[in-house]
């Protein structure tokens, strides 16, 4: 099996979280939703690099944090076309399980905000900085989550 597909499987497994990162028997694993888990994982500092990813759902927001990090491979059972352009772009594998135009907020009434932050922005570095803070910003807003 390879790191994808073990990432792939953990990830539909159900109890491992949103976000799994594999390589070599070594995961990370985060039940956070969204852009949140590579976000603390950058934050932290972990080492990602040649990473295997699986996530639920990838828009460019989140490839460009694949980017960021330099993730090798990524399966996402929803994935936006922003996010298949970035991963062409980094030569960087994708799979998924479904293909849409774009990543919807989470009660599905506009785009997510964590891909309209990143419309302009091609730079896995300059989406890194824009997306911590915004995600900082929303977080200080009440009820903010329900809307994305």
């Amino acid at each position: 099996m390879t790191d994808l597909e073990k990432a792939r499987a953990l990830l539909e497994d159900g109890s491992f979280g949103n976000c799994i990162l594999y390589s070599n028997g070594v995961i990370h694993t985060s039940k956070g939703q969204g852009i949140s888990p590579m976000l603390e994982f950058l934050a932290a500092g972990i080492n990602m690099r040649g990473f295997s990813a699986a996530d639920t759902v990838a828009g460019k927001a989140l490839a460009l944090l694949f980017a960021c990090a330099g993730i090798s491979e990524v399966y996402a059972g929803i994935m936006s076309r922003g996010a298949v352009g970035v991963f062409e772009r980094f030569e960087i594998r994708c799979v998924y399980g479904k293909l849409v135009g774009e990543i919807k907020n989470r009660a599905n009434t506009d785009i997510c905000p964590m891909e309209r932050a990143v419309e302009n922005i091609s730079e896995p570095e300059e989406a890194y900085e824009v997306l911590k803070n915004l995600f900082n910003q929303l977080k200080l807003i009440p009820h903010a989550p329900n809307g994305l």
